[in-house]
């Protein structure tokens, strides 16, 4: 009997054993790691990595180690699909960190939500996002708060007629519409949108000079494009105050415009100093970063955020999903946050940056509601 009995015990512990999940949690990565957006892409792929190994150091999640899969969505829809493609019916990923580009996070939005797979975008702004589906969160603020704040900028320093050229991808689209709704009607007295990955503004700004307009707005969807802008615009001697979003609060943007962006403004997110220990972390692993601290931070927390959700509540997709949903607040580097019911951030503020002495800095906080 108490062979029966403990052979019983030892069967019972097999069967136990043998449906406890083994070996690595994938999880994917989809962003710009070739082309015009490389430099942020990169960033935000760092600050997962470095997630991760943190994570991993620690014991991973119950045990297991965090395997990463990186994908290059180059901020193009068709390339992100195809990344989302594999990560979720080849490599199996539990969880993806991506897009950066809007462009991306849509175009793999679908196809992470029929595998039922949560996504979380550290970078994507578009207002579409928040409608991409039930499994996709985002820890960047929607555009739609980004708008507010740059008209906001108008009103208080009393810019009246703004110039506008817009490149033609989700994005910078989405932005420059909401944008139109947030100005005084009229506002926008020059609005050009241009094709992807345009170099030559020259005929464009010549038709600038024939108009009375008090700012410029650069809406590029890379530092490529918002630095050749600022470039012919100074060309042409404009002096009007310039300003460009989150795309344009890039290093390389000051290494490309060179003089011609000294003053640029720009709305984006809080992050945190380079000499700071995070900043000091990144600089150890990956010897600094290529765009800015901002992009590494908010990937570093929606990496982050996902591994205190497995943690919680396991590898299954709802599960993860519905933690999100019911998530208080995240405890992050860039902050404490949480999720509304479209998977858009809460807590997350804006700040109006500008470039001063060859380099970008902070003017001011600005409050989103």
């Amino acid at each position: 009997m108490k062979y029966v009995q403990l052979f019983s015990g030892v069967l019972v512990l097999a069967l136990l054993t043998a449906c406890k999940p083994t070996g690595s949690i994938k999880v994917g990565f989809i962003g710009p790691l070739t082309g015009d957006a490389a430099t942020f892409g990169t960033d935000t792929l760092h600050g997962v990595q470095l997630k991760i190994e943190e994570v991993n150091a620690a014991g991973g999640i119950g045990g297991r180690m965090i395997e990463l899969v990186a994908e290059d969505g180059r901020c193009a829809g068709g390339d992100a699909a195809n990344a989302a493609q594999k990560l979720v019916a080849v490599d199996k990923v539990v969880v993806i960190v991506g897009g950066d580009c809007s462009g991306e996070t849509l175009a793999a939005a679908p196809i992470a939500e029929a595998g039922g797979v949560v996504m979380i975008s550290p970078l994507s702004s578009s207002p579409d996002v928040a409608q991409a589906g039930d499994f996709i969160f985002r820890d960047y603020p929607n555009d739609l708060l980004k708008a507010k704040a740059v008209a906001q900028f108008f009103a208080e320093e009393g810019i009246s007629k703004v110039a506008i050229i817009t490149e033609n991808v989700d994005f910078t689209v989405a932005f420059r519409d909401a944008l139109k709704k947030d100005v005084p009607e009229g506002a926008l007295v020059f609005d050009e949108v241009v094709d992807p990955g345009t170099k030559d503004y020259r005929s464009l700004m010549t038709r600038l000079q024939d108009m009375e307009f008090d700012a410029f707005f650069a809406n590029g969807t890379s530092t490529a494009t918002i630095g050749a802008m600022m470039q012919q615009l100074r060309e042409q001697g404009f002096t009007q105050t310039a300003m460009t979003h989150d795309a344009g609060q890039d290093k390389s943007v000051i290494d490309i415009g060179g003089e011609a962006v000294a003053g640029l403004y720009a709305i984006n997110v809080p992050s945190v100093n380079e000499d700071s220990p995070f900043g000091q972390k990144v600089a150890e692993r990956f010897g600094g970063t290529q765009a800015g601290m901002a992009f590494v931070s908010h990937s570093y927390d929606a990496m982050g955020v996902l591994a205190e959700a497995m943690q919680a509540v396991g590898t299954e997709g709802t599960a993860i999903r519905d933690y999100l949903y019911n998530l208080s607040s995240y405890s992050g580097i860039v902050g404490n946050f949480s999720f509304d019911e479209n998977g858009d951030v809460i807590g997350i503020p804006l700040v109006l940056w500008q470039v001063q002495s060859g380099a970008y800095v902070k003017v001011k906080d600005i409050a989103v509601n």
